[in-house]
């Protein structure tokens, strides 16, 4: 059944890849194999080089790989280290990008004594980013609703061909039931009291920033010209709550070279996602990585060089839905009204404020609040999220963040 399945999978990736020549793919029965991954790029920055293992393959079992020797050589003999900031994860001493002209070659050296080599690779030609835009439209043949994010960009050289796209998108929240005041236990049972006082930090607004996670590729080999036009880099249903109020993403267009875009598009065939790391691994991939001291250990991952361009996009959800209903908050916001005390002597207010599951909106009236509570205490309150939008994101304002 295996060779059945990995003969099929072959199959298609010839299909799809046409003149784009496909790494091989090997189904072997091998209990763990080392995992090394890094893209170097032409901005000056610190690099990464992630190097790990994998254990029995169709299983989750992936460890970083601590205390390898990891450096990465020009052509003009220049040699720069890494350093490990966490197990697997090899960071550059210091900041460098690569040169055009030039080619780098990955080695690696682990603590059992074994070598490896990626096979040397040029610096690719650079194309900028020519236009990031969002646009309101559905999806699926209307199935979904949302906005898509585009890419457009052009190489009148016609050299660069094959690029991947990263994102790190970064959204505004504000919670829906915020308070200036907070509750607070006065005094505990047998005799509780409680009152209210202002809120020392900010709670009201909150901003988190995600990276995007999949393979996101395009080449531009079967059209007349080097141009990426419209591309869907990106695209969130209308119903997300991340475009609420304002939103920013960051696009980053790597231009590669024909080996590595096929590496990845066979590698999103397999797993669906980029990370080597976070992945079952259904087979054995082999990349531009290779052992000098066993021939027949096996190494899975990519060592490429690329080119970068980035923009970064803002909009808010009344540019494209002005008039129209924000998406829902992640959690319910039905108020609540815990007493002070029940019949049972207990205390669900002084039990809420303690383990700051509810957050205090506003005094509680019988005679006006229109929920009619059957039992209630002296503050309304709410899911301690919606009143406090630090639960998904921080206060702390992003540097590149504008209004």
């Amino acid at each position: 059944m295996k060779i059945i399945k990995y003969s099929f999978l072959i199959s298609c990736i010839l299909l799809l890849v046409n003149c784009i020549d496909p790494f091989e793919i090997e189904t072997t029965e091998f209990k763990s194999a080392l995992v090394i991954e890094g893209t170097i790029t032409d901005q000056e920055e610190i690099q990464r080089i992630m190097v790990s293992r994998t254990f029995p393959l169709d299983t989750v079992l992936m460890t970083g790989l601590s205390a390898a020797n990891v450096n990465v050589l020009d052509s003009n003999g220049g040699v720069y280290s890494f350093n490990e900031t966490s197990p697997g994860d090899y960071r550059s001493d210091t900041p460098f990008g690569a040169t055009s002209g030039l080619t780098y070659t990955l080695k690696v050296e682990t603590a059992d004594g074994n070598s490896y080599t990626s096979e040397e690779t040029a610096v690719p030609s650079k194309t900028n980013i020519d236009n990031l835009y969002a646009d309101r439209d559905f999806k699926d043949d209307g199935a979904e609703e949302g906005m898509y994010i585009y890419v457009d960009s052009y190489d009148a050289t016609g050299q660069s061909k094959y690029y991947r796209y990263e994102y790190e998108e970064t959204y505004k929240i504000i919670a829906p039931n915020w308070s200036a005041s907070d509750a607070y236990i006065v005094s505990p049972l047998p005799n509780p009291e409680v009152a209210i006082r202002a809120k020392t930090k900010e709670e009201r607004v909150a901003y988190n920033t995600v990276a995007s996670n999949t393979i996101i590729q395009e080449n531009t080999t079967e059209l007349g010209e080097d141009r990426v036009n419209k591309f869907p880099v990106r695209f969130i249903n209308r119903e997300n709550f991340i475009l609420s109020h304002r939103y920013s993403i960051l696009v980053r267009q790597f231009v590669q070279n024909r080996a590595a875009f096929s590496y990845y598009e066979t590698l999103e065939l397999l797993s669906g996602t980029e990370s080597l790391f976070s992945q079952r691994q259904s087979g054995f991939l082999e990349g531009n990585i290779k052992s000098d001291t066993n021939a027949d250990d096996d190494v899975v991952g990519f060592f490429q060089v690329s080119t970068v361009s980035e923009k970064r996009l803002f909009f808010n959800y009344t540019d494209f839905f002005e008039g129209e209903s924000l998406p829902k908050y992640p959690i319910d916001c039905t108020l609540v009204s815990p007493p002070i005390i029940n019949e049972a002597g207990a205390s669900p207010l002084l039990v809420a404020i303690e383990l700051e599951t509810l957050k205090y909106v506003e005094e509680y009236n019988q005679e006006t609040n229109p929920n009619n509570l059957s039992e209630f205490g002296p503050f309304l309150m709410v899911a301690a999220p919606c009143g406090n939008s630090t639960f998904y994101g921080t206060n702390v304002v992003p540097e590149f963040w504008m209004e």
